[in-house]
């Protein structure tokens, strides 16, 4: 090589240093990160309302249908309870090959 394709990528080199030294002076203050914890924390508490409140009216949803049909339809309910004991093997059998065949946790392998 001679001196001034050197010089050039010296010089090139200096410049992305200065620009890595840069980066590193622009940080979060003190007071930045807490608002940051802050508002990630109401965000998690919100969500969590919105989960549990979701889960309670589906429970409620579920345990009204079934105690309408126990009390309204008891033959219905006596059979929905045998179809369901026997299906259920079936699908915790299937349930339970798919995830032994995929594995726990799906990740790209690349």
């Amino acid at each position: 090589m001679n001196d001034k394709e050197e010089e050039k990528i010296v010089q090139h080199l200096k410049q992305d240093w200065q620009h890595i030294d840069d980066l590193g002076k622009e940080s979060l203050s003190q007071l930045d990160m807490e608002k940051q914890l802050v508002l990630f924390q109401q965000k998690k508490k919100k969500a969590f309302y919105i989960e549990s409140t979701l889960f309670l009216f589906t429970a409620v949803v579920i345990l009204t249908v079934v105690i309408v049909s126990l009390f309204e339809a008891p033959l219905f309910f006596l059979y929905f309870q045998i179809a369901a004991t026997l299906i259920a093997p079936f699908a915790v059998y299937f349930t339970y090959k798919k995830v032994n065949k995929k594995g726990m946790f799906d990740y790209d392998k690349s």
